[in-house]
């Protein structure tokens, strides 16, 4: 399984428990669209004065045929995870989308 996090340090337990299990239920969503994917998401916790914490994540898929990117921040980890993977999940459906499109067919001719 290829899935790599990034600044887990500033994390406690029950975020790392929640990015790792958000994160696991995207994996399996990434391997049925692509073929051999390496998910990599960096989560950056922001330190504010008051009670709450404010989350970046940045989320990628690098597959051999595909590469897929997006971030997200807000309040809630749960949310921003989700958030993000959503992004990433839209982006890559619209990579692979054939739908209504044609072959091309190229009517340029050698002319000498």
């Amino acid at each position: 399984m290829a899935l790599d996090f990034v600044g887990l340090d500033s994390l406690d337990e029950g975020e790392i428990r929640k990015l790792t299990s958000s994160s696991e239920r995207f994996y399996s969503k990434a391997v049925r669209m692509s073929n051999d994917p390496r998910v990599i998401v960096h989560v950056k916790k922001m330190k504010t004065g008051g009670k709450r914490c404010k989350y970046s994540v940045h989320g990628r898929v690098e597959a051999p045929t595909l590469i897929a990117s997006a971030n997200f921040s807000d309040w809630d980890l749960t949310r921003t995870l989700n958030k993000t993977f959503e992004k990433i999940e839209n982006e890559i459906e619209h990579k692979y989308r054939t739908e209504g499109k044609t072959g091309r067919v190229s009517f340029k001719h050698d002319l000498k």
